[in-house]
């Protein structure tokens, strides 16, 4: 059975698209002009800023070529991440996923949801639904540790508990893992690694068809 990750709505940016140049013209004549306030650009132009932080790092190369879930099956071509490189990607991952960050989804979604047009804004509440009803997907007991976990309790794990050192709880927990550690760090990393790919990247997309169309408004 595969491990549980995170995989929100795929749909989101689909809607976007166009195929030929007459759809194109008749999507822009039918395109909503928007004028978006101020305090709201600033947020989603530091969002946009921040997806291109995470694209340049360089773990993102790392996590494409080793397979998390090549390794989880130990598959032979998989190796272990370089953890400097894990560790400067998750500084800036930690702002899309904790809900407390300016940047989070949390905080991002709700501004998005003011411009966006009737069919774009059904997608968004679905890609929202899925996002934190995967982060709550349960991990079963004994696969790796006694108790169940959650996707969202797995990511805390392994960011507060060592990557940033700061719970002395799961900071034990993650110590007397043993042979399961490194099972349990690719799960992890695998689902860090859904949150850029499926998610950040989605709505970076968003992002920039609400700044084009308020550009027009003008």
């Amino acid at each position: 059975m595969k491990h549980p990750r995170i995989f929100p709505n795929t749909a989101l940016c689909g809607i976007f698209r166009v195929q030929n140049v007459w759809e194109r013209y008749w999507v822009f004549c039918k395109m909503k002009k928007i004028n978006i306030e101020k305090s709201d650009r600033t947020k989603i132009l530091n969002f946009i800023e921040l997806i291109s932080q995470i694209r340049q790092r360089p773990f993102i190369q790392e996590f494409s070529k080793n397979s998390p879930s090549n390794f989880i099956y130990n598959q032979s071509d998989s190796q272990a991440p370089n953890e400097e490189l894990l560790r400067s990607f998750l500084l800036d991952v930690r702002k899309l996923y904790m809900e407390r960050e300016p940047t989070s989804f949390k905080k991002m979604v709700p501004i998005f949801m003011k411009y966006v047009e009737l069919d774009e804004k059904i997608e968004l509440q679905k890609f929202q639904n899925e996002y934190e009803e995967n982060l709550n997907i349960q991990f079963p007991a004994g696969l790796p540790v006694k108790e169940s976990k959650t996707i969202k309790e797995i990511l805390d794990d392994w960011l507060y508990g060592h990557y940033f050192h700061e719970d002395e709880d799961k900071k034990i927990m993650i110590s007397n893992l043993g042979y399961a550690r490194e099972f349990y760090r690719w799960i992890f990393i695998d689902n860090i690694g859904g949150i850029v790919f499926e998610c950040a990247y989605q709505l970076e997309d968003l992002c920039k068809k609400l700044l084009y169309r308020d550009s027009i408004a003008k």
